[in-house]
């Protein structure tokens, strides 16, 4: 018979075998470091909640956890609210300001909820270090609804940052040309997002708008 030594046992407490919150075994994003972040490269993030978050009083508060993530220096370029979790188009010049801009949005919409511990897991990263990803990821995010929708008739996501642009009209036009779909517009509340400085990010808009 082998007995086991604790050797963290003491009479003040301290650390013990089984002690601690336990760790959580997701097949989702790995705590692994992160891939670089530098400011000429736009970023896609998605992450998930363990609630229904795609209603009015949830984009207000992630509005709100957009303008806190703002003084990070974090610059959200474009989003998109689902079901179950976010899309966001962002830019930041390095890992500290990602990090701290990030902390800042997710911990703000969590307690905005107030319903406990809801985020599923980490924020899931793709550094876009193309054009051709960029534009991919920001019709992506932007036209999340009609990627999930079957036929030819939809409309606006009023859970999306596109009529908060400038150039979100000719953006819903000309994915309707060509994709064949008819989008029906919808009022929004306002909001002003921020305008990319990547040149990524801009090259990627500037085709987006041009008709293929």
């Amino acid at each position: 018979m082998q007995l086991k030594l604790n050797i963290y046992r003491g009479s003040h407490g301290g650390r013990r075998p089984g002690s601690g919150r336990k760790r959580l075994h997701s097949r989702g994003v790995a705590h692994r470091e992160r891939e670089k972040v530098i400011s000429r490269t736009p970023l896609h993030i998605n992450f998930k909640f363990r609630t229904y978050i795609r209603n009015k009083d949830a984009l207000q508060i992630l509005k709100r956890a957009i303008l806190n993530s703002r003084r990070q220096g974090l610059r959200i370029l474009h989003f998109s609210m689902q079901s179950n979790h976010i899309h966001l188009i962002v830019e930041a010049a390095n890992n500290e300001i990602l990090t701290s801009g990030m902390r800042s949005l997710t911990v703000t919409f969590s307690k905005g909820l107030s319903k406990g511990r809801i985020q599923v897991e980490r924020y899931h990263l793709h550094v876009l270090k193309t054009i051709q990803a960029t534009k991919n990821a920001i019709q992506y995010v932007l036209f999340n609804q009609q990627k999930h929708e079957k036929g030819i008739y939809s409309k606006v996501d009023e859970y999306s940052s596109i009529l908060l642009m400038s150039e979100g009209l000719r953006l819903i036009k000309n994915f309707c040309r060509s994709k064949k779909v008819v989008i029906k517009l919808s009022k929004v509340e306002p909001w002003n997002p921020d305008t990319g400085t990547s040149y990524f990010a801009r090259k990627a808009l500037s085709r987006l708008l041009e008709f293929q």
